[in-house]
């Protein structure tokens, strides 16, 4: 009886048309803590209190309880769908339990805009239309929104007019809002690929919720100024990481340095470091030729770290010299990718240094 009464819901929803003082409100809420909600979101508010419609449409939802939810995640084919709540709930959400900003867009539309972008916005509400695929470059919470703007309401959004938005990668846009000494920052650059360093234009770079707010607030006669629905208060300074990659990693390259240097590397060190190394190399590798992120595939890193490194460190490292071919090759690509990442992401050198170091020193100086 539920599900009945749930269909009959949405088919009238579908139905419904929006009066005359309805307005379609483009809220962005800005970046939490979490690393889910590390860029923003971005919700489509339809509010017309003459047929006492309010609806806040939210894509890029998930169900922690969706089965096999890790390994979905990781192979790229968690469902995502398109959710919907009042803009009371979402504003005490967002706001009030979560203290992030809201700054609401109201859209400048006519009535037949308005009730195409509500009739769209419903329509993939239907059970069979409200999953997709999530791509965080190509198809998230935002770009599904500019999208539905575009689609319903063309020739508003003029992109080149959003010289701000031009000129970065979406690897830049994305490490705009992450510390660059974190370990998390490092690691999500070590599994991006080519593809990331694609420079985005500015509908592209609309990705993030902020781009979007800002080319909505430039487009000519598309929205009214900016409300600010709720200040989040101003983060105090955090200091330097000592604990970050930046030191962690500087420390192990010198220390693997002076190691080789003094011929005083052990055994068990390189099957160690080769080994960690090894895994993570491995782990990218599949990242970039097993999943669906697309974004991840081609990436330098995997010269860089070299999956096969592991095992064959068991061998290689107890006798280099009977190695000495393989090392200088693996040496050869390891400072191609090297160069390769840091060119991408200046951090990414320091994890592939210790690693080169090593393998120099076991392919070239040990006698």
């Amino acid at each position: 009886m539920r599900k009945l009464f749930l269909f009959l819901l949405m088919a009238f929803a579908a139905k419904a048309q929006l009066s005359s003082k309805a307005e379609v409100v483009l809220v962005t809420v800005a970046p939490g803590k979490e690393l889910h909600s590390a860029f923003g979101h971005t919700i489509l508010w339809i509010n017309d209190p003459t047929n006492g419609i309010d609806r806040a449409y939210s894509y890029g939802t998930f169900d922690f309880k969706t089965e096999n939810f890790y390994l979905k995640f990781l192979m790229g084919t968690l469902p995502y769908t398109i959710s919907v709540h009042s803009m009371q709930d979402e504003f005490n959400y967002n706001a009030q339990y979560e203290k992030r900003g809201m700054i609401a867009h109201k859209l400048q539309l006519d009535s037949l805009q308005k009730n195409a972008i509500f009739q769209a916005l419903e329509t993939n509400l239907l059970p069979e239309n409200r999953e997709y695929a999530y791509k965080f470059f190509y198809d998230n919470c935002s770009t599904r929104i500019r999208d539905m703007i575009e689609k319903n309401a063309p020739g508003k959004y003029q992109w080149n007019q959003n010289p701000s938005l031009e000129g970065k990668s979406y690897r830049d846009w994305m490490n705009k809002y992450l510390e660059p000494n974190s370990w998390v920052t490092l690691g999500m650059n070590l599994a991006l690929g080519v593809p990331s360093n694609v420079k985005a234009n500015a509908s592209q770079a609309c990705y993030l919720p902020d781009n979007l707010a800002a080319a909505t607030n430039l487009a000519p006669k598309l929205a009214a100024n900016p409300v600010s629905l709720f200040d989040e208060e101003i983060a105090p300074e955090t200091g330097f990481d000592f604990t970050g990659p930046f030191v962690i990693l500087g420390l192990l390259t010198l220390l693997i340095g002076f190691l080789s240097f003094k011929q005083a590397f052990p055994y068990a060190a390189d099957v160690t470091l080769f080994g960690l190394i090894g895994i993570l190399a491995w782990f990218v590798f599949f990242l970039g030729t097993a999943t669906n992120h697309e974004v991840m595939a081609w990436n330098p890193a995997s010269l860089m770290l070299f999956p096969l490194n592991f095992p064959l460190v068991i061998w290689f490292a107890r006798n280099p010299m009977k190695w000495k071919r393989y090392l200088q090759v693996i040496s050869v690509l390891c400072f191609v990718g090297l160069v390769w990442s840091g060119m991408q992401f200046l951090p990414m050198f320091l994890a592939g240094l210790p690693v080169f170091i090593r393998l120099v020193s076991l392919s070239f100086i040990k006698k």
